[in-house]
């Protein structure tokens, strides 16, 4: 019953999924608005959305674990200096997947 609410893993795993795009697209990148811009954010995106399923499919997220991952996504991102749009596009993106 306890484990039930044992967020350590999902919570280390939203976080650095956040540092990941952070280096692979800073913060910087999102004033870019070029073609290669949105590319890249594309790719990292669909990389992190990736990696996103396989940790759901490893370890049998929940709904309340979904929401927890998504949570501390979006507060990790906002931390890092992205904006309130960028944030909400990619965190619903990722809890979408």
């Amino acid at each position: 019953m306890f484990g039930l609410f044992d967020t350590k893993k999902v919570d280390d795993f939203a976080r650095s999924l956040a540092q990941d795009l952070a280096r692979r697209f800073p913060p910087a990148g999102e004033a870019r608005t070029d073609k290669g811009a949105a590319n890249q954010l594309a790719v990292v995106t669909e990389g992190l959305y990736a990696r996103a399923l396989r940790f759901h499919q490893e370890n049998r997220l929940g709904v309340f674990r979904k929401a927890k991952l998504g949570n501390v996504f979006r507060w990790q991102l906002k931390e890092l200096g992205y904006s309130d749009n960028f944030v909400d596009n990619v965190t619903k993106g990722l809890v979408i997947r």
